[in-house]
């Protein structure tokens, strides 16, 4: 079995990467999936799960747990109840031994006992807005400020989620097997090698 975990930036494209890679490799994806697979384990709407996944209450929110979610110092609340759900549904997903890549969700952390090949994905602001922004055109009307602001706000969600869940420095190269800037690509056209390189990685690894 083959897992590969992505972590990114907002804006900076790791949704398109990783679905493009499940593609070429032809493994089963992972991102929508989950956040469907833990609102029907907890009972709650789903565009409330991801809300509270992705919003930024992770910052505030009295809790210290490590690889194990073992210790909660709210129990009851709704985070920890979906904290508790994602991780169960991200190792029901490794149990079934399909070679998978699966987007966010701090899944390289909590899968770290299968070795999966770790990617971050970033890119420089000025491209991280421009893609937002082409994104977004026909449904939101924030400024470039706006955005600028919106896209620093949730990575640092980001960052602090995986302080929280005891990972890695969250964007740091030695954290991952490999690193890649999207700035100024055009993300169908660098796949193919991404794709090559995890391929040579794991025939390595598994020669080992």
């Amino acid at each position: 079995m083959r897992i590969i975990t992505i972590n990114r930036e907002f804006g900076s494209g790791g949704r398109e990467v990783g679905k493009r890679l499940a593609d070429v490799l032809h493994y089963r994806y992972y991102d929508s999936e989950i956040i469907n697979a833990i609102s029907l384990e907890s009972n709650m709407d789903e565009g409330y799960v991801s809300s509270m996944l992705e919003s930024g209450s992770f910052w505030d929110f009295p809790i210290t747990y490590g690889n194990t979610f073992a210790s909660f110092a709210e129990p009851q609340s709704n985070l920890t109840r979906l904290l508790v759900a994602e991780r169960r549904v991200i190792l029901d997903i490794a149990k079934k031994g399909e070679n998978c890549v699966i987007v966010g969700r701090n899944a390289d952390e909590i899968l770290h006992g299968y070795h999966p090949f770790k990617i971050f994905v970033y890119a420089e602001m000025h491209s991280k807005i421009a893609r937002c922004m082409e994104r977004e055109k026909d449904g939101s009307h924030m400024t470039e400020k706006e955005m600028k602001k919106r896209i620093e706000r949730i990575d640092s969600s980001r960052r602090r989620r995986n302080q929280l869940v005891g990972g890695g420095k969250w964007g740091a190269k030695e954290s991952y097997n490999l690193c890649v800037n999207t700035t100024g690509c055009e993300i169908k056209k660098i796949v193919p090698g991404i794709a090559d390189y995890i391929k040579a990685w794991f025939e390595s690894a598994h020669a080992e």
